[in-house]
């Protein structure tokens, strides 16, 4: 396992004084707008903007009504997050937020014409990260947000009047078919014709259930509309600075806002947690298979110097944020770091926990049954004995479910070149580099994965008791 400490070398840079920071410099009095700013990375992003950032004019943010509460008090309830809490007494900055009402799949956002005069003028920079990012997410509907959507955000960039960057991020993923062991950091044809995916969806059944084959080797509906939005982007970018961005399997950060900030219970969260829990013992895979990985800030920091680094070009530069290619952790090594740490402080429900590596069905089909199912069994009937409500065989039916999903992931490994994010990265000054940390030759893995798993524990698996008691 790599270790290298030399990002922790820089001097931690000062947002509040002097500095020789072209990234900082390059936001000052500018003004950005973003989509799926509630989102997990959207979080991050605004806040590291508007901590380091400090002279950034507006954050234009496009946000919707949802579940009945209104768009100003979902900021609001936002803001009063985890992320936030070392900007609270910054008040100046947290006002440089400004709503923008819209809907990701309306055209022109659903965004009112007086707003459109708004951001026309006023907006410099273009972060669209908003997608649905459920994997089995119908092609329809996954059509009309990670492309139709993506179109929509493009056309209102074009009439940006100041435009300097449009940064459209998509997955490391999208180009995982079975024909790409590397993938590199270039574009690579669309799976299918835009005519022919809309065709699908019109000739297909209700449920629009497609496999792999019909996806053109993509696992999932996911992967195959990032993978058309990435093309559409690059087709009809025009004349706009434009940079397309793909990163991992986005975790919990390393370092800003909060070591180990986490607020979702996607990717490799879920079944990491249940094997240090010792409810999951077997799994689909290699152990030497690559996990990849990255922490959230770590994608935002990149994402915050290709905004202030993109220019103008027929081509559309791809950087990766991502680890195997350039400090690999693989699947066993994750696994043991987190349930090393979960033991430490008896975190683990059953004793023991560890996990097996299999590509025989039939052989992992056995092994789940006598270390997790008939457990599960035994662990539900001692608690109805003692007249608890049963739970564990409802979390291994779920689970089942879950290891389906991400078999594609498990039973393959990939590596994800990193060369032209390295270098841009390389090619900052100390301050930059010290402030804006985005490659992972630089990742301490046995830090950081325990990092990781307390990050779990305190803001989701305590954060979720907690709230269940008040």
């Amino acid at each position: 396992m790599r270790r290298n400490f030399n990002c922790y070398r820089f001097k931690m840079g000062a947002p509040d004084g002097n500095h020789n920071s072209s990234i900082i410099d390059f936001y000052a009095g500018k003004s950005v707008f973003i989509t799926g700013g509630t989102g997990f990375l959207g979080k991050v992003l605004i806040e590291k903007l508007l901590y380091s950032c400090k002279d950034i004019k507006n954050i234009y943010m496009l946000i919707r009504e949802k579940r009945g509460v209104p768009a100003q008090e979902r900021i609001k309830k936002m803001l009063d997050t985890v992320p936030f809490a070392r900007l609270k007494e910054r008040t100046q900055l947290l006002s440089k937020i400004v709503p923008i009402h819209g809907d990701l799949t309306s055209e022109y956002l659903g965004i009112s014409p007086e707003d459109q005069e708004t951001i026309y003028k006023e907006v410099s920079i273009v972060f669209h990260l908003a997608a649905t990012i459920k994997f089995n997410e119908p092609l329809s509907v996954a059509m009309k947000v990670n492309v139709e959507g993506t179109r929509e955000v493009m056309k209102l960039a074009q009439k940006m009047k100041n435009l300097k960057s449009f940064v459209y991020m998509s997955t490391a993923f999208s180009n995982t078919d079975n024909n790409n062991a590397t993938v590199e950091e270039k574009m690579y044809p669309p799976p299918k014709s835009m005519e022919e995916v809309y065709q699908m969806i019109r000739d297909n059944d209700p449920n629009e259930r497609f496999t792999p084959e019909d996806l053109d080797g993509r696992p999932n509906t996911y992967t195959f509309t990032k993978a058309l939005a990435e093309n559409y982007v690059v087709d009809n970018h025009g004349d706009m600075p434009t940079v397309i961005i793909r990163p991992s399997v986005v975790t919990a950060a390393l370092r800003d806002p909060v070591p180990g900030w986490i607020d979702n219970w996607q990717g490799a969260t879920p079944v990491l947690t249940l094997i240090a829990k010792g409810w999951v013992r077997t799994l689909y895979g290699d152990k030497s298979y690559n996990f990849e990985i990255i922490p959230v800030d770590y994608v935002v920091n990149l994402t915050v110097i290709c905004g202030a680094t993109c220019q103008k070009s027929e081509e559309v530069p791809v950087y990766h944020c991502c680890s195997s290619s350039c400090n690999p952790i693989t699947l066993k090594q994750t696994s043991e770091l987190y349930t090393e740490e979960s033991c430490k402080i008896g975190f683990n429900e059953l004793p023991f926990p560890g996990l097996m590596f299999s590509k025989s069905m039939w052989f992992l089909t056995l092994m789940t049954l006598l270390l997790q199912t008939i457990p599960a069994y035994i662990a539900d009937l001692f608690l109805f004995i003692i007249g608890k409500q049963t739970s564990y065989v409802k979390v291994q039916n779920k689970l089942a479910s879950y290891l389906d999903t991400i078999r594609y992931f498990t039973s393959h490994s990939w590596l994800m070149m990193t060369g032209r994010s390295r270098a841009l990265y390389s090619s900052l000054n100390s301050e930059d580099r010290s402030l804006f940390p985005c490659d992972a030759t630089f990742i301490d893995w046995k830090e950081y994965i325990p990092i990781y798993f307390r990050g779990v524990k305190k803001f989701l698996v305590d954060a979720s008791e907690k709230s269940k008691k008040s």
